[in-house]
């Protein structure tokens, strides 16, 4: 079955168009230069940029990659009272809420039958005896190839593969470079394009299978160094790579990995002079924690090859790693490997060592730091010595917020000595649109800037008060409308009276949330509404003083922030199912896999205050900046970070018209979305220095 990109509905395989949304099975748009591209090309035919989606494929000799006979039989091996299960860390959904057949790529009773009738057989198991393996390569295992059947996907077997030949039978994933086969008992990673994405693997199918109310078990069917992958993720999706597919022949095994590779080495991150002591220190308390993470599935190898640690560019960054390395047969791993290791990250980065780092560096080296938490408690240690102390703050034993640009800022606390960076402009321009799909716009937003410019024989100095409210009224809820437009008009209406001065104080901004959230409920309740019946709205706010800025949310509307040295950063998380099972430790594909997964967690109006938890967050700007506030009729499927090359970067150019700016984005929704009311507000600050 292929699942529609656009709106998740699974269609037959033969279909070319998504019978739901009818957006094309078959082509994508090419994110530089919009040219329509099949999705099986690695590159757009226009334009030349990267379209295509390309996994890793881990293939070595013989029945196991990681998990070989030595690891399952190893003291050390994960137990079942010490280790879940990959089905029950799987099992998420509830009879409630089990996944509707139509939206999904379960398997159907007849492919659930054939799958449980395979339990019987010893096919994808490590244990398998090698001499009774037949010569003709018939061992198999299950691809979902059309809609109610089961075929067979077999591993080529040649010698050696070129670039463009197929690492299947199916001819779906496609080689990249050269692949030599003749392992020697090795394993090899090389680069393939999916040529059919939105295809349904046996191993997806089988995990959506696993979360039905009566789930099959999938411990038979996945081979051991998958069902490695599969557990580490689940727990840690950040660190670990996406287990995408799997098969076994009685000569290979093949393991196919979400791609790492573009994200920077972390010894690249390390030259970087932006990257600070406290991150660097962050990173290696991560390790240290995947070290103890690692241990029992003896892959504490895969912090050793430096070429695998990468940092994923999330909020924080993280370190990541690119596969899994087993440990060498008979090793004995110990901290002080994890030492020297360290050491030559800094000698390759030419990074000089500094503060504790040094001594904890030596002590792992001669063998006096033994355990994982007299490691970590080292690290603890080097990382206060890294943060600024203020003696009033001590004294008082409150902590003021210490702003750097470089580091994610602090929520809830208000900046209690602003640094002054003086502004030459700031522009705000805002627009709305239905969509193609929508009767009515539920959409709002308001703009308001006051500006004082001076000029003396010392020089100019621009003073700047702004407000900026978004909200998108709850679709399908009567009056959402109403919701938004009157949440608008109460904040705009509380700032004008209440705000006097600097930037309002993090209580402030609260207060003026629950006020307007109190009177929506007040409506909702005078008008007796209740269930599907009760209005409500998200809401994004950014409230600007000179260069300092306060940002608010409630729901799933966004801000993202844009500058030339930081690029884009989505500076709110959603209030929804999906993304609290995620903060939950869930990994994103099962917490979004459920049917309620985009149901709000937090909105204005439906229930009074006390359910309310606003996000407030306070940022310094240093620097050319474009904040975009915007409802998810313009962020969904990852617009703006798909376009950010052509319809943000120029944004920040001096000559760039804003209103244009929002025109472009609207019409950009509209072609590539269009399923929801699109709304957007601008925000350019443009600096007289930067910092």
């Amino acid at each position: 079955m292929l699942v529609c990109p656009q709106c998740q509905f699974a269609n037959p395989n033969p279909n070319k168009f998504c019978q739901q949304c009818g957006t094309s099975l078959t082509q994508k748009f090419c994110p530089d230069c919009g040219t329509l591209v099949s999705l099986d090309l690695l590159n757009c035919p226009n334009c030349g940029a990267l379209t295509g989606t390309i996994l890793q494929a881990i293939v070595s000799e013989g029945i196991s990659e990681v998990v070989d006979d030595h690891h399952l039989s190893g003291a050390t091996a994960p137990t079942s009272d010490s280790v879940e299960s990959v089905s029950d860390i799987l099992e998420v959904s509830t009879p409630e809420s089990k996944p509707e057949v139509e939206t999904t790529a379960a398997l159907s009773e007849s492919e659930t039958e054939a799958v449980e009738k395979k339990q019987s057989e010893v096919w994808m198991s490590a244990s398998i005896d090698k001499s009774n393996v037949p010569a003709d390569d018939s061992l198999t295992t299950v691809t979902d190839s059309s809609e109610n059947s089961l075929e067979h996907q077999t591993l080529l077997q040649p010698t050696v593969k070129n670039v463009g030949e197929y690492l299947d039978t199916q001819q779906r994933y496609q080689l990249l470079e050269p692949l030599n086969q003749e392992l020697n008992n090795e394993t090899v990673m090389v680069s393939v394009l999916d040529c059919q994405p939105l295809q349904v693997s046996p191993l997806k199918a089988l995990q959506t299978a696993a979360k039905t109310s009566e789930p099959i078990k999938m411990e038979p069917f996945i081979i051991p160094a998958a069902q490695v992958y599969l557990t580490l993720q689940s727990q840690l999706s950040q660190h670990f790579p996406q287990l995408q597919d799997a098969w076994q022949q009685p000569s290979n095994t093949v393991i196919l990995l979400e791609d790492f590779t573009p994200f920077p080495r972390l010894s690249e991150k390390l030259k970087q002079p932006q990257t600070t002591a406290e991150q660097i220190i962050l990173w290696l308390q991560q390790m240290a924690e995947l070290w103890g993470i690692l241990t029992p599935w003896q892959c504490r190898q895969s912090l050793l090859e430096l070429a695998n640690l990468r940092i994923k560019p999330t909020t924080p960054p993280v370190v990541c790693l690119q596969r899994l390395y087993p440990e060498p047969v008979d090793a004995s791993l110990s901290l002080s490997e994890l030492g020297e290791a360290w050491k030559q990250l800094f000698q390759e980065s030419q990074r000089t060592l500094f503060g504790s780092v040094t001594q904890l560096l030596q002590q792992l080296s001669e063998g006096e730091i033994q355990t994982l938490e007299h490691l970590q408690q080292g690290l603890a240690e080097a990382l206060q010595e890294m943060k600024p102390t203020d003696s009033t703050s001590q004294a008082s034993g409150t902590t003021q917020l210490q702003i750097d640009t470089n580091d994610q800022p602090d929520q809830n606390i208000a900046p209690t000595v602003p640094k002054r960076v003086p502004l030459k402009q700031l522009q705000a321009v805002g627009g709305s649109n239905v969509g193609r799909q929508r009767q009515r716009n539920e959409d709002a937003f308001g703009i308001q800037t006051l500006s004082n410019y001076q000029q003396t024989h010392g020089g100019e100095t621009l003073d700047v008060k702004g407000l900026y409210v978004l909200c998108d009224g709850m679709g399908g809820h009567a009056g959402g409308d109403v919701a938004s437009q009157l949440a608008v008009d109460t904040l705009r209406q509380y700032f004008h009276s209440d705000w006097v001065g600097e930037l309002p104080t993090p209580e402030m901004i609260q207060e003026a949330i629950e006020h307007t959230n109190h009177i929506i409920y007040d409506l909702n309740q005078q008008g007796v509404r209740s269930g599907v019946g009760r209005m409500g709205t998200t809401l994004v706010m950014a409230v600007v003083a000179d260069n300092q800025i306060a940002i608010a949310h409630v729901g799933d509307s966004r801000l993202y922030r844009l500058t030339r040295q930081r690029g884009l950063e989505q500076m709110t998380i959603d209030h929804e199912v999906g993304q609290r099972a995620i903060q939950q430790g869930i990994d994103p594909e099962t917490a979004y896999s459920s049917p309620d997964a985009y149901q709000l967690t937090q909105a204005l109006g439906p229930r009074d205050q006390s359910y309310l938890q606003p996000d407030i967050q306070f940022l310094e700007v240093n620097e050319d900046t474009l904040f975009i506030l915007a409802s998810d009729g313009l962020t969904d499927n990852n617009l703006l970070e798909t376009y950010q090359s052509t319809h943000l970067n120029p944004l920040l150019e001096s000559s760039s018209d804003l209103k244009e700016g929002v025109q472009s984005l609207i019409d950009l929704a509209n072609q590539q979305n269009g399923h929801d009311n699109i709304t957007v507000i601008l925000i350019k600050a443009e600096m007289l220095s930067t910092h």
